[in-house]
């Protein structure tokens, strides 16, 4: 099986154009990407593509900003067809008199394995400031990151994973390829400068309203080791999912130190 995979992405990948990974040759992972691809049916399906999602962020009943999720398009990304993730958080006026966010995310998913090739993150949380990215290099099974700190110094970090792992992002829409039933777990390798197991639970179906309407949904929980996608610290995430084939996210809730921050699906389903 996977020496036929292997042999289909050499039939379905763009002609090779890939860059060694390494801190001479990169600054920036948006530097692989060479151009737009149109969709293949031999490509794994994401359960909704394109698709654009947004969301209403509130701490509490304070509703403090918006969010946004969307994979509108296929790259070729040094190479390979990658599906390119987006996700943004934007505080509202009122928000931003005392913590102002400005959160940026992007990943880049592999089309025939739905592994991750690299993520880029520009966090700005109140005081708190990060800029970094890292990259895969599945074939030599190691990763090159690079963290860029406020005053415009940066360093360089690798190490090994792997033979495939997903980011914070990508395995948000991993997880909606997979069968939701609850009792099931789903163990995932995930890579943020570091290799560690995380374990999404399938907890139960659920009936929810949010401001997009009313869903049947499927509640899921991961376990937190490291930042998730909107916000730079938590301690327990919990997920609503739609109870279809779509399995779309309508609504995400993270526990912080100073309560609870919800996004609710606004449009998009």
């Amino acid at each position: 099986m996977r020496s036929a995979l292997a042999a289909l992405a050499l039939c379905l990948a763009p002609p090779s154009h890939a860059v060694v990974l390494s801190s001479a040759t990169l600054s920036n992972p948006h530097q692989l990407i060479k151009g737009l691809l149109p969709h293949s049916t031999a490509y794994l399906n994401l359960p909704v593509f394109p698709e654009e999602l947004v969301f209403d962020v509130s701490w509490g009943v304070i509703g403090v900003g918006q969010a946004r999720l969307s994979v509108r398009q296929l790259v070729d990304f040094s190479g390979l067809a990658a599906y390119h993730l987006k996700a943004e958080a934007r505080s509202n006026k009122f928000c931003d008199n005392f913590y102002k966010v400005r959160d940026e995310s992007e990943s880049w998913m592999d089309a025939l394995t739905l592994g991750s090739l690299g993520y880029w993150k520009r966090l700005r949380e109140g005081g708190f400031f990060r800029d970094e990215w890292v990259l895969y290099d599945h074939s030599n099974r190691s990763f090159l990151a690079k963290t860029t700190g406020k005053d415009g110094n940066f360093t360089f970090r690798g190490g090994t994973v792997p033979v495939s792992v997903q980011d914070v992002l990508s395995s948000l829409y991993f997880v909606r390829t997979q069968s939701l039933e609850p009792g099931r777990e789903i163990a995932l390798d995930i890579n943020t400068k570091q290799n560690w197991p995380l374990i999404v639970r399938v907890i139960k179906r659920e009936r929810i309203k949010v401001p997009a309407g009313r869903f049947n949904t499927v509640l899921l929980e991961p376990g937190l080791r490291d930042e998730g996608i909107f916000i730079q610290k938590g301690k327990r995430l919990r997920i609503w999912v739609t109870d279809d084939g779509r399995r779309i996210p309508v609504k995400m809730s993270v526990e912080v130190f100073f309560g609870h921050v919800s996004a609710s699906l606004l449009s998009g389903a």
